[in-house]
């Protein structure tokens, strides 16, 4: 019988879109398990192709690994914003990181820091989880093949999302800020009337493409009122 620990990899995805969820993913497995997670190919999910997270996703539900994910709604997302007086988006991802933790039930658990100062987060988590190893680093998904898998799967699960939202939306591009499809379609939506649901409203993008009283003046005639 292996002596083994079980080691947990936690990564992200979506933190900065301003449609769809923020989805928090974590893959579990034994350590002499983690050659076997490498040879799936599984990284940094931003350094693959669509197609290429898709096959190690199924690469990896096929190796039976555990895996668990937090699909955080953008109304959740909104309400932890310092925006909207809450304690703040790490907080929330904390907490999902937490939950899948304690749903895993690892020894080790490695996390990509989402702050720089990654020892503020290993602190917190190390309160809260006190039996764990606790491990955080920023870039963990490209040196810790486990958060690697993390990673991909948060990744897959969020785009599977995205295309289901655009099926009954429409054309919302990726739901990042950077996505002129993405831009486009919060632009439709303010002009017909307002944002919907899937939209994180406290996001500065909003503010940027909410127009302005001068996008209704015609500054080529006499603008005095009379």
């Amino acid at each position: 019988m292996s002596n083994a620990k079980k080691v947990c990899g936690v990564d992200e995805a979506g933190r900065g879109a301003v449609i769809g969820p923020l989805v928090v993913a974590g893959v579990a497995v034994s350590e002499d398990a983690v050659q076997a997670i490498i040879e799936t190919g599984a990284k940094d999910s931003k350094k693959l192709s669509k197609k290429k997270r898709e096959q190690i996703y199924e690469r990896l539900k096929n190796l039976g690994v555990e895996a668990s994910y937090r699909l955080l709604e953008p109304e959740k997302v909104d309400s932890y914003t310092r925006r909207r007086g809450g304690p703040g988006i790490n907080s929330l991802e904390l907490e999902a990181i937490v939950s899948i933790a304690e749903e895993l039930q690892p020894h080790i658990l490695v996390v990509d820091s989402p702050l720089r100062n990654y020892e503020k987060l290993q602190a917190e988590l190390s309160k809260r989880l006190n039996s764990i190893e606790i491990i955080c680093r920023c870039h963990a998904d490209s040196d810790y093949p486990v958060v690697g898998a993390a990673s991909v799967v948060a990744k897959v699960i969020r785009d599977l999302t995205i295309a289901e939202l655009s099926k009954t939306l429409g054309e919302i591009g990726s739901g990042y800020p950077s996505d002129p499809k993405t831009i486009s379609y919060i632009r439709q939506l303010i002009a017909h009337g307002g944002l919907s649901r899937e939209v994180r409203r406290s996001w500065r993008t909003i503010d940027r493409v909410m127009p302005r009283l001068t996008d209704y003046l015609d500054t080529g005639g006499d603008t005095k009122l009379s």
